[in-house]
């Protein structure tokens, strides 16, 4: 028995240093891929940008575009959580909506979500990006959802859910184009003063 808690427990420990290599691997590569794009980095480049070499790649990854595919999985895997956490309170349409945008900015400023903000779907292998554009759909719908209970509580005035949606998404997902983690603005902040913007307009006064 105490032999096999010993292998259970160096199995554990080994599968955790390579979860917490792999996620450091993918971070520094959503960052180039965010800051030099997808296409315009080489393995032999990438690999060259994290300091490791390119078995080191290999062994997190099957090629460049399953690390692709991880970062934009990371980041699908935050968004959900998010959805998850605002539509499962119990508040008014329009604040359940405020608090996705809010956290949904956060994801966008951080190295994933810019990664799957500036990324070209077509870097996506066709299985990864069928994928994607369901885990994006299930996304919006999600958001059409919450308008729509918007409209039925009267915290959101009459619209189109799906126009208002895409409003939305297309002004949160234009904030890694000028983001910088280092400026004077907090994402937060972004967050607070876009969403400050869409209520005036949506809200019911």
């Amino acid at each position: 028995m105490p032999r096999l808690a010993t292998v259970s427990k160096t199995s554990l420990d080994r599968a955790t240093a390579y979860e917490a290599r792999r996620m450091e691997i993918l971070h520094q590569a959503a960052f180039v891929f965010a800051e030099d794009g997808y296409h315009q980095t080489s393995v032999s480049t990438l690999a060259a940008r994290l300091g490791v070499s390119k078995p080191v790649l290999y062994y997190y990854a099957k090629n460049k575009a399953d690390i692709l595919f991880q970062c934009v999985k990371v980041a699908r895997v935050a968004l959900q959580e998010a959805i998850d956490e605002a539509t499962r309170g119990k508040m008014r349409g329009l604040e359940k909506i405020r608090r996705f945008f809010t956290a949904y900015a956060k994801i966008m400023c951080t190295d994933f979500g810019r990664c799957i903000a500036l990324l070209d779907r077509k870097a996506l292998s066709p299985a990864a990006h069928k994928r994607d554009a369901l885990a994006r759909r299930e996304l919006e719908e999600a958001v059409h959802a919450m308008i729509r209970e918007g409209q039925s509580d009267k915290s959101i005035v009459a619209c189109d859910p799906v126009l208002t949606a895409r409003a939305l998404f297309g002004a949160f997902n234009g904030i890694p184009r000028w983001f910088h983690a280092d400026g004077k603005l907090r994402a937060q902040d972004v967050a607070d003063s876009y969403m400050d913007l869409f209520v005036s307009g949506i809200g019911r006064r």
